[in-house]
């Protein structure tokens, strides 16, 4: 199962990610994962933002695995993180923040609207 883990603002848009773990048993495809904000599933949909990430790389998430998913730009693709354990690093590819000022931000999984996981709420409230 994938599940944020953490978000990092940043004064810098460059610097702005969120963190997606496998901490499930199995491993998971990242095609079709979808992320948003809490106000893109609440909102009237005449003044709901337009912002979604949807991973479309098929790219294979082992168990405790980790997505690093960055708000700026830079290319996709398997690095190795500060633990010496790699992770799937992705950019959305934006000049503007994406998760300074939401609530939450929920993780949708592939052909459903079932929620995943709504953290940033459920254990992690996103930092002022």
């Amino acid at each position: 199962m994938l599940k944020i883990v953490d978000v990092h603002l940043s004064a810098n848009v460059h610097g702005e990610y969120i963190v997606i773990q496998n901490q499930g048993l199995t491993t998971i495809s990242l095609r079709g994962w979808i992320v948003v904000t809490e106000d893109y599933l609440c909102a009237d949909s005449a003044i709901r933002p337009p912002i979604m990430y949807v991973f479309r790389e098929d790219a294979p998430i082992k168990p405790y695995a980790r997505v690093v998913l960055f708000t700026g730009h830079g290319t996709d693709g398997w690095h190795p993180t500060n633990d010496g354990k790699p992770a799937y690093v992705a950019y959305w590819g934006s000049d503007e923040f994406r998760w300074a000022g939401a609530n939450r931000c929920i993780l949708l999984q592939p052909a459903s609207t079932k929620h995943i996981n709504a953290l940033v709420g459920a254990s992690m409230p996103i930092p002022a």
